[in-house]
């Protein structure tokens, strides 16, 4: 059966509006007239959803219910992959390099997959609307898992740093792509639910990653960390070449290439990775004020004011359109994203680190300390879903998510060394619940306010914004921990010189007798508690940013809505 045979009724909704398609497509006007349907229309940008779908207001999707959900599980999968893949190999890479000698460039490993999948991830959006969604996700998930093998298969230190930068080509698109394509084949009032458990699968997935890449450390090889993608991807492939289908679009691969915009891609690339190694370096690699890491932000935000100049000036199809950031709730969405980002990404990070510093615990058993976090994330991500396609209501679920995530973000500075068991747990998943609610339901709120043709591009910019945000946030924490440790340990460094060392490997703590083990825990409990404080007026300006966002009704067919 062809596409068009598939659904006749939807295949016009797949794409943007300014490419040509094998099935005939009708031109929807981009503002309200008399003569629209009612079926086929929409409030204009901030009138309020009057309330529950009635019986003739039923979704339409591009594809039948059970070919949908076996669909969707493979596009979980997905998520489930590339989120995996950012946790699990975090454990092993101290096993990795010490097997291949290279200590001092451990933190490649982690660096080179950073800089790729975050410089590719907003080109995703714009080649999707050039090539179609299927071959684009196909190919982010044919690179990854290539990416993967290499990994698995690396025989050195510079093998693998490469393999790793190859793996986020392919990982900074299958996030983007599985919200683009959803997006594709579900009605926006249905989204929620969709988006709801993808946002549960990604929390779920950064627990069971250090889970598992700690059992594949002891008990197996730190190569299986990889491995264990190439089966998961196999079955995402298989699902995805057998049931996604979407109308095949026109044109010769020479067309196609000349709209790429080659200018804005090298060039937003090329400047994300200096700013991007500025931050990772400073402060850590080398001071802040030195000469390197100066030199890295200047040029990188050189490069960057020209990458905005091509696409102002010279993008015929830019892959960050200007016209984005024109509207304000697509402005409070990207903002709110990006300081979301930043929150998550030094709780994350930095709550692992008091169960395993603080609280000696194993990596294993920090991984299941933070349990409390990733239940939240699941109970509000589903229960926001459904409860935003009943409702068709997504603003009050972010201003509750932020405020949540903001108050338990603040409660977790409180947690002291001897901290017991009971405010750990409700710390955290009131963070939990907060990130749940907020994850997916900002970009609910940004593609309900886009019109179809700026959709793809409009959500892989979202998840660029966020990824930004994880990276800024991490680095300024990481400052901030960085000179509370020094600073703490500077008054012992008269009394025990060998001190320093610590700072390198907490484990050597316990070297130096019960009570300077106490005040070294002590300066390491200061230092996390001064990073996740980075993080409150992070989430309060989240928070601020959000009561912008204007409401879009959520339409239940499938059809290009009428925005403003």
């Amino acid at each position: 059966m062809s596409d068009k045979d598939q659904h006749p009724t939807t295949s016009a909704s797949l794409h943007s509006e300014n490419t040509t398609f094998d099935t005939p497509t009708t031109a929807m006007p981009e503002k309200p007239t008399s003569t629209t349907a009612p079926t086929l229309s929409a409030p204009i940008h901030g009138q309020l959803d009057p309330g529950l779908p009635q019986a003739s207001d039923e979704p339409v999707n591009a594809l039948p219910f059970k070919e949908l959900i076996i669909v969707f599980v493979g596009l979980t999968l997905g998520v489930f992959l590339a989120a995996l893949d950012q946790t699990i190999v975090s454990v092993c890479t101290t096993k990795i390099a010490n097997d291949f000698k290279a200590l001092n460039d451990v933190a490649w490993i982690g660096t080179s997959y950073l800089l790729t999948a975050t410089a590719f991830q907003p080109l995703y959006g714009r080649f999707s609307d050039i090539f179609g969604r299927k071959s684009v996700f196909l190919f982010a998930i044919t690179v990854f898992l290539g990416g993967s093998a290499l990994c698995g298969a690396s025989q050195n230190m510079t093998m693998m740093i490469v393999s790793r930068g190859v793996s986020g080509i392919g990982a900074g698109g299958i996030m983007s792509m599985v919200m683009i394509i959803i997006t594709d084949l579900v009605a926006p009032r249905e989204r929620g639910k969709y988006q709801g458990i993808i946002g549960a699968v990604f929390g779920l997935s950064s627990i069971i990653g250090p889970l598992l890449g700690g059992v594949f450390t002891d008990h197996a090889s730190w190569r299986w960390a990889f491995f264990i993608n190439l089966p998961i991807g196999a079955i995402t492939l298989v699902v995805v070449v057998k049931l996604l289908h979407f109308p095949r679009v026109k044109g010769s691969l020479i067309e196609k290439l000349k709209r790429i915009d080659f200018l804005g891609a090298l060039s937003l690339v090329a400047g994300l990775v200096l700013l991007l190694l500025a931050l990772n370096w400073g402060g850590s690699t080398h001071p802040w004020n030195s000469g390197i890491i100066i030199g890295l932000l200047c040029g990188g935000a050189a490069v960057i004011l020209v990458f905005l100049l091509i696409e102002w000036k010279q993008a015929i199809e830019p892959i960050m359109p200007f016209h984005l950031f024109k509207t304000r709730t697509n402005v409070a969405c990207l903002s709110s994203a990006f300081f979301l980002g930043a929150v998550f990404f030094i709780i994350m990070f930095y709550m692992p680190l008091y169960f395993q510093i603080v609280r000696l615990r194993s990596a294993t058993a920090a991984g299941l300390e933070m349990l409390p976090i990733v239940a939240g994330l699941l109970i509000a991500s589903i229960l926001s879903g459904f409860m935003i396609s009943k409702w068709g209501q997504y603003r009050p679920f972010i201003w509750t998510g932020f405020a949540l995530m903001t108050t338990g973000c603040g409660l977790l500075t409180l947690l002291e060394v001897d901290s017991g068991r009971g405010p750990q747990i409700a710390y955290m998943l009131i963070v939990g619940l907060g990130i749940g609610f907020c994850m997916q339901t900002i970009l609910l709120a940004i593609q309900s306010a886009v019109p179809l043709k700026d959709m793809a591009v409009a959500t892989a910019n979202l998840t660029f914004f966020r990824t930004v945000g994880q990276v800024i946030g991490i680095a300024i924490a990481g400052t901030v921990f960085n000179n509370k440790v020094k600073s703490g340990f500077a008054p012992l460094l008269a009394i025990y010189p060998g001190i320093e060392a610590v700072a390198s490997n907490s484990s050597l703590a316990a070297s130096f007798g019960p009570e300077v083990e106490k005040v070294i825990l002590e300066v390491y409990m200061a230092a996390i508690r001064n990073a996740l404080i980075v993080g409150v007026p992070f989430g309060v300006l989240g928070f601020l940013c959000s009561l912008f966002i204007v409401h879009n009704k959520l339409r239940s067919d499938a059809g290009p809505a009428i925005m403003e």
